[in-house]
């Protein structure tokens, strides 16, 4: 095989794809994987590489997990170290009754998305505590012609979302002794989604082209849910008041507005002597649209303590891109394979606008995997291992002086201070040194019925 299309082409996927963010599924880049690959896991990630396959039934079961490590020394506060344990899984089955279609069904909840917990250095910022997600999919896959294949997916994206945090009441008033403990009044707020909903749907839309003779390029487009600019997700919150201002409890509801991101996802996939494999893809992540969580709280107790009925937790993101690329060897039927990616993902927000609610500078991966046959029966351990550059904010986006500045121009809202205030970085500032690093491990168990 010539190998100068080969990079050529995997230069041309690297230069129009790119991936992630916090709420990515980081063991969604595992070996043996890819939108150019008939793994189960396609079903989501590009539902047309499941034409490639030739076993009739299959069943694939994963269990997968996450190790989170941050270290945050702010300016203001003494150093916070954490780790933050996620899991999930998955179930997939997959018909392929004729050479030309798939089927396929998947239950999947991905690791949760964590938030450094019970710190109450972080109080401003975050003190808890995760999104987790349980979907529901049904694909369908065409070969249309030897060289093209089509895939879609269907949907249905359940969302719990819980967010945990304290609101500076001294400085939302212009007071100067912000970030006082006895002007700190908590919220615990609790939201989910619809659970049956038109509004929780979304689609994965995928192609798989043979472009020179070994060579497959995949590309796959993720809508949002819903396919809508904003989810809303409904719930309840309790604030607890400031010790201030008596320290009681007030129940409410209370709604989330939140733009999700669509994506794309894209992959070239080449069979190289010796029975390996090339794989080289990325993703584009339209994280631009998420830039707050936009929390509203309703009840007529808080009216009557005069609680603001709208706030922003802003996490200031911005389109992420993301390259990986790896070897491994082709599945001939032995009893043992091995494979490994090496890949590079820019920032997801800015160093300005780091907080311990969003840390996601640019980081570097590794991923290894294994793969064991016993008859029918095959089994897959992959770990993947993301290091995030270490960040230092000394001039924070967030700072509370804003509000004061605000009150002092009568409320323009033309003014920087007043626009500061609206886009929610009137908080405590982020100021400090930043450090995170992300373990992956996905443990899966494919059983191919004749």
């Amino acid at each position: 095989m010539a190998v100068r299309p080969i990079f050529s082409l995997a230069i041309l996927c690297c230069a129009i794809t790119a991936h992630a963010s916090p709420r990515t599924d980081p063991t969604g880049r595992s070996v043996f994987t890819g939108a150019t690959l008939p793994h189960p896991t396609s079903i989501l990630l590009n539902p047309a590489a499941l034409g490639l396959g030739f076993t009739p039934r299959e069943v694939y079961f994963a269990l997968t997990g996450t190790l989170d490590s941050y270290d945050i020394d702010l300016d203001s506060t003494d150093a916070v170290t954490d780790t933050e344990l996620g899991a999930g899984g998955m179930l997939v089955a997959v018909l392929r009754p004729g050479s030309r279609y798939a089927v396929s069904f998947e239950l999947r909840t991905p690791p949760q998305e964590l938030f450094p917990q019970d710190h109450d250095e972080l109080r401003y910022f975050t003190l808890g505590t995760r999104q987790r997600d349980f979907l529901a999919s049904v694909a369908s896959t065409i070969r249309i012609t030897n060289r093209l294949y089509f895939g879609a997916t269907l949907t249905h994206h359940n969302t719990f979302l819980r967010l945990k945090y304290a609101r500076d009441t001294a400085a939302e008033r212009g007071e100067s002794d912000f970030e006082n403990p006895d002007a700190a009044e908590l919220y615990d707020v609790g939201v989910t989604s619809p659970y049956v909903s038109t509004s929780n749907l979304k689609v994965t839309l995928g192609f798989l082209v043979r472009i020179y003779k070994e060579i497959w390029l995949g590309v796959a487009y993720h809508t949002p849910p819903g396919f809508n600019i904003q989810t809303e997700l409904e719930g309840n919150v309790q604030i607890t008041r400031a010790p201030r201002d008596g320290g009681n409890k007030l129940p409410g509801d209370a709604i989330v507005d939140v733009s999700y991101p669509a994506s794309v996802d894209a992959e070239v996939g080449a069979v190289l002597p010796k029975s390996l494999e090339l794989h080289v893809g990325g993703r584009w992540e339209d994280l631009s649209r998420m830039q707050a969580y936009d929390v509203r709280v309703i009840g007529s107790q808080l009216d009557a303590n005069n609680i603001p009925e709208w706030q922003l937790r802003t996490r200031g993101m911005h389109d992420s891109f993301a390259l990986w690329g790896g070897v491994e060897q082709v599945d001939t039927g032995q009893q043992v394979r091995f494979g490994g990616r090496i890949g590079f993902e820019t920032s997801s927000v800015a160093p300005a606008s780091t907080t311990p609610l969003t840390l996601a500078p640019t980081s570097l991966t590794l991923d290894l995997g294994a793969q064991l046959r016993l008859g029918s029966w095959i089994a897959q351990l992959s770990y993947g291992l993301q290091y995030f550059t270490p960040v230092n904010v000394s001039e924070s986006a967030f700072d509370p002086r804003f509000n004061a500045e605000c009150l002092a121009t009568g409320n323009d809202y033309s003014s920087r201070a007043c626009a500061a205030v609206r886009n929610g970085y009137a908080v405590a500032a982020g100021e400090g040194d930043y450090s995170r690093m992300l373990h992956a491990v996905r443990l899966g168990f494919r059983y191919e019925l004749p």
